[in-house]
């Protein structure tokens, strides 16, 4: 019994020694659903944020609009919408800095993690600004879409030294500069892969769960129109269309179905992060001489 023991220590110890490395693709992937597997009740910790504020928060802003179109009402929808965003941000926020203490064997909460993402929340919040702006900006013109998108893979990773090495949201932009530096092309191509995934798991789960639903309900009640209206009513529908308890059950399963996808990109971009910190500072040799 106690060589089952030690062998299973010497195993975890070679585990984690051998953890900080540099990942292909196919790493990072299984890494994505492997630390997702093993710490989904963190991660869950923090989606139920997503969950319950998103529900309520969309709720208030249809019923709202669905009154009427008042000015006061248009206001309130906007207003929601920006809170809905903020909340949202502080969630990412949380999946990103849980996934890199996870990844460098650090014990963490959800609630630290969501703590920390709420200490770190003004210098994300501006990151975040000045990223959309740079981005949205560039890509204003035709001839400046090009340049948006290059600065848009470029500047991809600015939440993770915010949160993980506390910089401000300027050199947060120009952390990910530095890092992404020689690489764009395959840092582009693993984004654009995680963010493919991660569609394709949403889009799947969230069409069997608006089709059960309509079998169930016996049909969208769309038979007379266009393919565009029907397919709007059964993705996107309103109250007006399904009725407020339709609705409600609606939204809140593709609410779920939304919030469990979201920590895959954010476990992507963290290894991500640590794989470019690796193979261009040596980040693994510092975290032993650290250790």
């Amino acid at each position: 019994m106690n060589e089952h023991n030690d062998l299973e220590h010497e195993n975890s110890t070679e585990i984690a020694a051998t953890s900080l490395q540099p990942m292909s693709f196919v790493d990072i992937l299984d890494g994505i659903f492997s630390i997702y597997r093993s710490h989904f009740r963190l991660f869950l910790g923090i989606i139920v944020v997503y969950f319950v504020f998103g529900f309520v928060l969309d709720h208030i802003s249809v019923y709202a609009l669905t009154r009427s179109a008042s000015i006061a009402n248009i206001m309130v929808s906007v207003l929601i919408s920006i809170v809905s965003f903020l909340i949202t941000l502080l969630v990412a926020a949380g999946l990103i800095y849980a996934s890199a203490r996870v990844y460098l064997d650090k014990d963490i909460t959800s609630q630290a993690a969501l703590q920390h993402g709420w200490r770190r929340f003004l210098p994300l919040l501006g990151c975040t600004l000045l990223y959309y702006l740079g981005v949205g900006g560039l890509a204003i013109t035709i001839l400046g879409i090009p340049f948006a998108i290059y600065f848009a893979f470029r500047w991809g990773l600015c939440s993770l030294p915010v949160l993980v090495e506390e910089s401000t949201a300027r050199n947060g932009l120009r952390r990910s500069t530095e890092l992404i530096k020689g690489t764009w092309w395959r840092v582009c191509g693993i984004m654009l892969a995680i963010s493919v995934i991660t569609f394709m798991i949403a889009f799947i789960l969230q069409t069997s769960y608006v089709l059960l639903l309509s079998s169930l309900s016996g049909g969208t009640g769309t038979e007379d129109t266009t393919l565009w209206e029907t397919l709007r009513r059964l993705y996107i529908p309103t109250p007006n269309d399904v009725g407020w308890a339709f609705y409600s059950i609606q939204h809140l399963g593709t609410s779920i179905i939304a919030g469990l996808t979201m920590p895959i990109g954010s476990i992507g971009s963290t290894l991500l992060y640590f794989d470019l910190r690796i193979r261009k500072e040596a980040f693994d040799i510092e975290m032993q001489v650290t250790d």
